[in-house]
């Protein structure tokens, strides 16, 4: 079987991308227009032609917006499905009343359903590629509609070929048509005699998109550029090159400044980033945002410009709320990101801190450790060469000490007191159990379970705040130096920022 022109042209974007493989499972979503039915017919002739064992399946949504048009639509969609012998997959939902209680917009909310759907049968039927009709005309109305909204410069680099479902799948989004015109595919249909249902909605100008199709890019071909969706779609492609190298960079300053994550958290450090390009310090923290499934939608550039003006400045710790329940915090050089709406008052209380942290956590050397939700601890190594002790001991603060690295062994933790704790105080001859020790200090009693121990072999050597032990002090035979700061976090010290 020999493929048609524009098959043929769709088969070599599938293999110049890589979007399909042979014996791959694609769920392939047709709305029953135009675009979505030329790409099942395409994606069918190719297979057969190419012999590529496709397995096949033909998703449908209901939107239940256009009373006995949306039903008819379904229908003519699961005729097709059957006239291929390929399996049908319908789903109906309520856009509008879910729209309702989400106070999203009609779009946003179809959009929102779609691809919730495909997750759900991917998962269901075992299939890694959602295949969707998206045109070069889709993608040119896209980035328009972008600079309207106000975009970055990955909007600019309007609809992805090729993209997960989410954030961290491994389920793929795959737009075969996305270097296919529109003119293109109506032409395709009508020699081929395929018939496709129109959506009458698509007319409507109290749309945004539509006007942009109907109104503004017509406006523009005539009366500036008769090829300015051409010319908007190579804008697409250069800035694609320059993204995919940006994104590259901002991947790897992230995991050089990343000290912890997990689903719902996030923490860095911002005197690593602070000294990146401003461009890919936003990047890095979208892809945190991506990391984390916070839509980018609602995180505007005042936000991104404000948390790094904040960031740079000296002083007590700094907090803010963003839109999406997206809570983070900043001290010390480092920026904690945190799901969900936080305040002063649900920050860790000093009587929630022993039952937080449950074990030991050993020290990075050199490097950053969190020690969540105290703080961090800061360890450097030093030849004694570069250190004045005489300055070091005007200047140095509570929570900074050094000791004669040769007298360590590693590896070095921190934890909170045990019973039977006992240290040998420097300048002190014995031992001191840390009870006695809080007490003579006059430590209250309710803090003495937020003080880090650092210890080695599990015995203390450093009660932070208040001594160290002798057997690792500095000495005149001291030759490299282990100095370690601790940097108490936001829940001692916050000033908060609040940003709507």
């Amino acid at each position: 079987m020999r493929l048609d022109k524009l098959p043929f042209a769709v088969f070599n974007t599938i293999n110049k991308y890589n979007l399909i493989k042979p014996n791959d499972s694609i769920i392939i979503g047709v709305s029953g227009g135009p675009d979505s039915v030329a790409l099942l017919k395409i994606l069918y002739s190719i297979n057969l032609a190419k012999n590529l064992h496709l397995r096949l399946f033909v998703a449908h949504l209901n939107h239940q917006l256009r009373g006995k048009s949306s039903e008819k639509d379904a229908q003519f969609v699961q005729n097709l499905s059957k006239d291929l012998s390929l399996p049908f997959l319908l789903k109906s939902v309520n856009v509008q009343e879910i729209a309702n209680q989400t106070k999203r917009s009609i779009e946003e909310t179809a959009r929102i359903e779609r691809y919730k759907y495909f997750g759900e049968l991917s998962q269901r039927h075992n299939v890694a590629i959602v295949a969707l009709g998206h045109t070069a005309d889709d993608n040119a109305e896209t980035v328009i509609h972008r600079i309207i909204r106000g975009t970055g410069l990955m909007g600019l680099g309007g609809i992805p070929i090729n993209r997960p479902l989410v954030a961290g799948s491994s389920i793929q989004v795959v737009r075969p048509l996305l270097f296919t015109w529109r003119r293109e595919i109506i032409e395709y249909l009508r020699k081929k005699q395929i018939n496709y249902r129109t959506d009458e909605s698509n007319y409507e100008t109290t749309y945004l998109r539509n006007k942009i199709r109907l109104e503004l890019i017509p406006l523009l071909e005539k009366q500036y550029n008769p090829n300015i969706k051409n010319s908007i779609v190579q804008l697409c492609q250069i800035l694609n090159a320059n993204n995919e190298y940006l994104s590259l960079e901002a991947e790897r300053i992230l995991k050089d400044s990343t000290i912890e994550s997990s689903e719902d958290s996030y923490t860095i450090n911002t005197h690593f980033l602070t000294k990146q390009p401003k461009i890919l310090q936003q990047l890095v923290f979208q892809e945190i945002l991506n990391v984390m499934q916070i839509s980018l939608k609602e995180i505007k550039y005042e936000h991104y410009t404000k948390i790094f003006d904040e960031i740079t400045k000296r002083g007590k710790g700094r907090h803010f709320q963003l839109p999406g329940k997206l809570y983070l915090w900043h001290e010390h050089g480092m920026l904690y990101f945190k799901k969900g709406t936080l305040s002063r008052s649900c920050m860790p209380s000093s009587d929630s801190i022993q039952g937080q942290i449950l074990s030991e956590t050993t020290l990075q050397i050199p490097g950053i450790t969190t020690v969540y939700p105290l703080g961090q601890l800061i360890s450097e190594i030093l030849d004694i060469r570069e250190l004045s002790l005489e300055t070091y001991k005007k200047t140095k603060t509570i929570n900074e000490e050094i000791f004669d690295l040769q007298s360590i062994t590693m590896p070095l933790a921190v934890r909170l007191r045990k019973d039977g704790d006992a240290i040998s105080p420097l300048g002190v001859q014995g031992h001191k159990k840390l009870k006695d020790l809080f007490i003579d200090k006059k430590i209250p009693v309710k803090e003495r379970d937020t003080i880090p121990v650092i210890v080695m072999n599990d015995q203390p050597i450093w009660v932070v705040g208040i001594c160290i032990d002798n057997k690792v002090k500095v000495t005149c035979n001291t030759k490299k130096i282990l100095k370690l700061t601790f940097q108490e976090s936001a829940w001692k010290q916050l000033r908060e920022i609040q940003i709507s």
